[in-house]
């Protein structure tokens, strides 16, 4: 429509292309139908074996999420010589390996040693050669193991343990009330640092 008096034509610039700045789901239901079906094909052509890896137990980063456990990408190299097994032989029976990441602490890795103890005791291993059963890192099952085996599906072969939502109340002692934190923290900061050359200074005294 023609504007009315002396006023501007409108030359409205709405080319813009907004369809390219947004990002539609329109497929979710088709792509969720896609995953189960992948996951089902997948299920039958490895089968009996599991269709995930077993990943161990890692705490967040940053202060905001280090109280909060996740899956990892992998167990460490001290984690698997802790529960006697190798890394070769670890990767061929379902236990990802990831030999970058480090132990920061002895609670992890005897979490994670754990979880593999248990991963092993559970684990029913076949034979290569039918009634020919070998000893190693992990024994073949026995013969009576290989009737009626069921395929884990699950996603993650050993769930996260349950968080401990709620902590029991503690009567405060006169220890805790005494207990210099902030004190205690910066020593050992301390100790940690000069323990290098304390530990030279020491050896040369000794061999005088």
């Amino acid at each position: 429509r023609m504007v009315k008096h002396n006023n501007a034509l409108p030359s409205v610039h709405l080319r813009k292309h907004w369809d390219g700045y947004v990002r539609t789901w329109f497929d979710q239901p088709g792509r969720k139908q896609r995953r189960s079906t992948a996951r089902s094909a997948k299920a039958a052509r490895v089968f009996p074996r599991p269709i995930e890896k077993l990943r161990p137990i890692v705490t967040a980063c940053t202060r905001k999420y280090n109280s909060k456990v996740r899956y990892g990408r992998g167990f460490t190299l001290e984690e698997l010589k802790a529960a006697k097994l190798t890394a070769r032989f670890a990767q061929t029976v379902g236990i990802s390996v990831d030999h970058r990441r480090t132990n920061s602490s002895d609670e992890s890795l005897q979490r994670n040693a754990q979880r593999l103890e248990g991963y092993k005791n559970k684990l029913i291993l076949f034979p290569k050669r039918d009634g020919k059963f070998k000893k190693g890192e992990i024994a073949d099952s026995t013969a009576d193991k290989l009737k009626d085996v069921t395929q884990n599906k699950d996603k993650h072969l050993v769930a996260l343990p349950a968080p401990k939502l709620r902590q029991k109340a503690v009567k405060i002692t006169d220890a805790m009330k005494n207990f210099k934190a902030y004190r205690t923290l910066r020593t050992e900061r301390t100790v940690k640092k000069w323990k290098g050359r304390r530990d030279a200074k020491a050896k040369i005294a000794a061999e005088k």
